[in-house]
C-alpha cells in the first residue's frame, strides 16, 4: 500500500509532469515525502495552472494581436540565459534551477497582471503588441530553460511561439 508505480503516474500525467515532480520536489540526498495527493496538487498548481496557465494567455493574445511572433531563439545557443541558471546547472543543483524557472514564471504571470495588455488593446493596440512581444521574449526564454527538465513541453510551447497558435493544454488540470 506504500508504493507508487510510477509508470502508472506518467500513464496518467505523461513523462514531464513526473520529471518536473522527482526534479523538483524530490531532494536527492535526504528522503523526500510522495503521496498520489502531493502529486497532483503540484500537478495542478505548477504545471495546469502556472506554466500551462501562462503559456494559453499569452499565445491567445499573441494569436488575437499578433500577425506573427518573433522567432524564439535558437535553444541551443543558451543567448540571454541569465548567468544565475547556469551556476546552479554546472553546480548540479537542479532544484534551484526548477525553483529559478518557476521564479520567472511568476514574474511573468505579475507582468501581465500590472500592464494588462488585453485592457491596453482596447485602447492602444501598438502599445499591447510592444507588450506581448516582450511576453514572448520571456516565454522562449523559459521554454528554453525548461528544455533539459520538461524535453516535450519546452517544444510545444517553442511551437506555438514558432506558429504563433495558442497550443492545446500543455497540461489538463486534474480532479
Amino acid at each position: 500500500g506504500n508504493v507508487i508505480d510510477p509508470f502508472d503516474l506518467i500513464g496518467r500525467y505523461g513523462t514531464d509532469a513526473v520529471r518536473y515532480y522527482l526534479l523538483r520536489e524530490i531532494t536527492p540526498f535526504e528522503d523526500s515525502d510522495i503521496t498520489e495527493e502531493k502529486f497532483k496538487e503540484v500537478y495542478n498548481a505548477n504545471l495546469a495552472n502556472g506554466l500551462g496557465n501562462l503559456t494559453a494567455r499569452i499565445m491567445k493574445m499573441s494569436e488575437q494581436y499578433l500577425s506573427q511572433c518573433s522567432h524564439p531563439r535558437h535553444p541551443m545557443s543558451g543567448m540571454g540565459v541569465p548567468k544565475e541558471y547556469h551556476e546552479f546547472m554546472d553546480n548540479y543543483e537542479l532544484n534551484k534551477a526548477m525553483d529559478f524557472i518557476w521564479d520567472k514564471i511568476s514574474e511573468l504571470d505579475l507582468h501581465i497582471q500590472k500592464t494588462e495588455p488585453f485592457k491596453v488593446a482596447k485602447q492602444d493596440k501598438e502599445k499591447a503588441k510592444e507588450i506581448l512581444r516582450y511576453l514572448i521574449s520571456e516565454l522562449s526564454q523559459i521554454a528554453i530553460t525548461l528544455r533539459p527538465f520538461l524535453p516535450e513541453t519546452s517544444e510545444k510551447i517553442l511551437d506555438a511561439i514558432k506558429q504563433n497558435k495558442m497550443p492545446k493544454p500543455l497540461f489538463l488540470r486534474k480532479k
